[in-house]
């Protein structure tokens, strides 16, 4: 069987995968397994990051922290 399962990386100097929605890293493997089953689509999974505070600039995604920040 193969998942296939979207993952958002921000895009300032932490886009090496140090930040992403869903924070893969921080959920635990029950909640990381259902992430996969779902396999969201590009706009629902955008969707939830905006609802997360997570926001869109220029063509490129970035975490709270940075949209606070100014980008």
């Amino acid at each position: 069987m193969i998942r296939k399962c979207q993952v958002i990386f921000c895009d300032n100097e932490h886009g090496t995968g140090d930040v992403t929605f869903p924070d893969i890293c921080a959920l635990d493997p029950q909640t990381v397994q259902q992430v996969f089953i779902e396999g969201n689509t590009t706009n629902e999974l955008r969707k939830a990051a905006k609802l997360a505070g997570w926001g869109r600039v220029n063509g490129g995604d970035y975490c709270p922290a940075c949209i606070e920040s100014g980008v």
